[in-house]
């Protein structure tokens, strides 16, 4: 009996990572920035690297901690930095996709919990192919503790 439950579990782990080859999208050094209580919308950032032999199209992403989950690039116009919702993103075969502070991002709505920096986010992407690839991001405190040192590095004249 012992012999059977280890081939059945052998058997379900082999056809998990059957799924993520097939999809053949890797996702590294996911992160959501730790925002102060109450904030309703966080920003996480991950690197996607598509390791397929087609190109993926990024259709959707979701997390029972989040309400919704939006794409947005970030553009500087005019000196202004302005957040662009992002449609599809595509990772061509071979390519990977940094999302990252000033740049593509994820924007997070209407967290379900407070998060605080070492707490564990699960999310699931949605391809448009039908295939989904689920990942965990870690919350950090990230750079606005670097933004804060920098505020403190401006010298006042006399």
């Amino acid at each position: 009996m012992r012999y059977l439950t280890g081939s059945l579990l052998l058997a379900w782990l082999f056809t998990a990572s059957v799924a993520a080859e097939q999809t053949g999208l890797v996702v590294r050094d996911a992160w959501v920035r730790e925002a102060p209580p109450g904030a309703s919308v966080l920003a996480g950032y991950l690197q996607l690297e598509n390791r397929g032999p087609e190109t993926l199209v990024f259709d959707a992403l979701s997390s029972s901690d989040f309400g919704r989950i939006e794409l947005h690039r970030t553009l500087v116009e005019e000196g202004v930095a302005k957040m662009q919702p992002v449609g599809q993103l595509e990772i061509a075969a071979g390519e990977s996709v940094s999302l990252e502070p000033g740049g593509m991002h994820l924007m997070l709505f209407n967290p379900g919990r407070p998060l605080q920096a070492g707490d564990r986010v699960d999310f699931s992407i949605q391809l448009a192919n039908g295939a989904s690839h689920a990942f965990e991001a870690t919350v950090r405190r990230g750079a606005a503790d670097e933004a804060h040192q920098h505020h403190h590095h401006h010298h006042h004249e006399h």
